[in-house]
């Protein structure tokens, strides 16, 4: 019960975050996506299985919050969510710079996935693809992850098993 509750806590939290507060602390047309780096964050602690979940859930919230095309960004957090769990099997490391690397790599697949996604579905109005805002987005949330990552860790209570990335 206290696992499912947790889950539920954070996802909700991490979603108002990315309603309210990330569109006000976002520089330019850069803002954060805190509900990917929550994702990231919670898969690298719970595995592949509720990584995907996460991500699902974070996904399927953040396209009915806005006007998104429906399960885009769902199918996209899941495939992120799900790899990013199957990494926390693989890094061994005590520093927090190995999720801040996985946001940032995650980041710029997350995004290189929705386009893709748009271009098979056929969007036709889609957001024009960047190189620099996207590279923009990855560092901005490889720096979220400073304080998401610690959050998530104690808010789980989770420090026990908690990854040491050195």
């Amino acid at each position: 019960m206290h696992r499912r509750l947790t889950f539920f806590a954070v996802l909700v939290v991490a979603l108002l975050i990315q309603l309210t507060v990330s569109p006000e602390i976002g520089i330019g047309s850069v803002k954060p996506d805190i509900l990917l780096v929550a994702t990231i964050c919670w898969a690298l602690f719970e595995g592949p299985g509720q990584g995907a979940l996460f991500g699902f859930s974070a996904g399927l919230l953040e396209d009915i919050f806005s006007t998104a095309v429906l399960g885009v960004s769902a199918f996209a957090k899941i495939l992120i969510g799900y790899f990013s769990g199957e990494l926390r099997q693989r890094v061994i490391s005590k520093s927090v710079v190995w999720p801040m690397i996985i946001v940032f790599f995650g980041s710029i697949l997350h995004e290189l996935i929705k386009f893709a996604t748009w271009a098979i579905v056929g969007l036709e109005q889609r957001p024009p693809f960047s190189f620099g805002v996207i590279a923009g987005l990855a560092l901005y949330n490889s720096l979220i992850t400073l304080v998401v990552y610690p959050v998530i860790r104690h808010f789980a209570g989770l420090e026990d098993r908690a990854l040491m990335f050195q």
